[in-house]
């Protein structure tokens, strides 16, 4: 049987991809110990800390899919030096601006520009190298690193210095970002990625949001698989989106310090390299839609079982399962949905997921802070893990049902 492999990828354009989603994805990491705990400063009620941050998923929500379409129109260069340049001003503000409004502003904006790198590495995936899942694992596998020595980096920060010089921290991780976007080719010569224009001067309407483009991502949804794995990345993102927010605030309300838990996050992407790695093999021998499904549950449960852990060597064990269960099947989600569609489209479809993926990750603390208010933080957490396994078993069940989905589900060939 014949056989297509992906064309060769010059190796300084990998590094710039995979530089750009290292830079962006750690950024949420650094946040994701710093922003809470500032919050926490100012602010005591759970609902508000939840819907602040929510907050950095706010304008991903609505600009995703304008953004996936700009990188299919215009290329991803300059998407990614504009975001670059605001990943780093943005941080500096945050200790300058101590509000609640101030931070529920600065959130959105920083949530944008690191959404748009993360969304910017996907994209060039599809672009340059078919959504390959070769190099979706080495992406996936490469963001580990900065998670995993960065988190207790910025709390040692935190606990010695302050606030302010944290939020620097955050500045200079920035940085990473914007010179690997300036290393990205100014004219993409990519056959794969035709269509995008190679030289165009950039215009008013060329970055105005187009109705067309959200129209033809949404139409996606239609294929039952893309609809099945979008809704799976959604739940996801409930654990994740925990694990960012009222999982930091509760343990540092159980006297856990700052450094401990950026360690808790670094074991979380410690087990995240060993599950990136084994994404390309595990696609090979077990069905996709069980293995993600039953991965991404297990990752949910042991952030929901927070409260029940007092010991910190068990809260790490747990923040490894997390980290494993999400290393391990990112790489098969972001795969499925770029290699099903064409490559004029891929950006909206990197946006598509990257949209409905906000709607889960905006919900769930605000969802989270809602029922804390009402039966307590460490009830929240069990009752978010209840919410979930229905919620997947329920999606089980439609797999089962689905003449579609059922002979859609089989054993992944990358020479498809």
């Amino acid at each position: 049987m014949t056989t297509t492999n992906p064309p060769p990828v010059p190796w300084h354009l990998q590094a710039a991809v995979y530089g750009i989603g290292l830079s962006s994805t750690t950024m949420f990491y650094l946040a994701s110990v710093v922003v809470p705990l500032w919050v926490a400063t100012i602010e005591s009620s759970p609902f508000l800390i939840g819907v602040v941050l929510g907050a950095r998923h706010f304008l991903p929500l609505f600009l995703s899919i304008h953004g996936g379409a700009l990188m299919d129109r215009l290329g991803g260069r300059r998407v990614m030096v504009f975001f670059g340049i605001v990943g780093i001003i943005t941080p500096l503000l945050f200790p300058m601006m101590p509000w609640i409004g101030a931070v529920l502003v600065l959130q959105m904006i920083a949530g944008l520009s690191d959404s748009m790198g993360w969304l910017g590495a996907q994209t060039l995936i599809g672009h340059h190298m078919r959504g390959s899942t070769v190099y979706t694992a080495r992406l996936s596998f490469t963001c580990r690193f900065g998670p995993l020595f960065v988190p207790p980096a910025i709390g040692w920060v935190w606990d010695i210095y302050g606030s302010t010089w944290a939020f620097v921290g955050l500045s200079v991780w920035g940085l990473g970002f914007l010179i690997c976007a300036l290393m990205l080719p100014r004219h993409e010569q990519d056959p794969i990625a035709a269509k995008t224009p190679k030289e165009t001067r950039v215009r008013v309407r060329d970055v105005m949001p187009r109705m067309v483009d959200y129209v033809d991502a949404f139409r996606m949804l239609g294929i039952p698989a893309i609809a099945l794995i979008v809704m799976v990345s959604m739940l996801s993102h409930v654990g994740s989106s925990v694990q960012s927010s009222f999982y930091v605030v509760y343990l540092g309300e159980q006297g856990f310090t700052g450094t401990q838990i950026g360690s808790l996050l670094t074991a979380a992407s410690f087990a995240a390299l060993g599950g990136a790695l084994s994404a390309h093999w595990m696609a090979r021998r077990f069905k996709p839609f069980w293995f993600v499904m039953t991965t991404v549950l297990a990752g949910i449960l042991s952030v929901a079982v927070t409260p029940a852990i007092g010991l910190f060597w068990l809260l790490v064990v747990a923040s490894a399962v997390r980290g494993a269960a999400n290393g391990a099947t990112q790489p098969i989600i972001i795969s499925t949905v770029l290699r099903a569609v064409g490559p004029e489209a891929r950006g909206k479809a990197a946006g598509m997921r990257g949209t409905c993926n906000r709607i889960s990750s905006i919900a769930s603390p605000v969802i989270m802070g809602g029922l804390a208010e009402l039966v307590g933080i460490e009830t929240s957490f069990y009752l978010i893990g209840v919410i979930a396994t229905v919620l997947m078993g329920a999606l089980v069940v439609h797999v089962k049902r689905s003449a579609a989905l059922t002979g859609a589900n089989k054993i992944y060939s990358e020479d498809e």
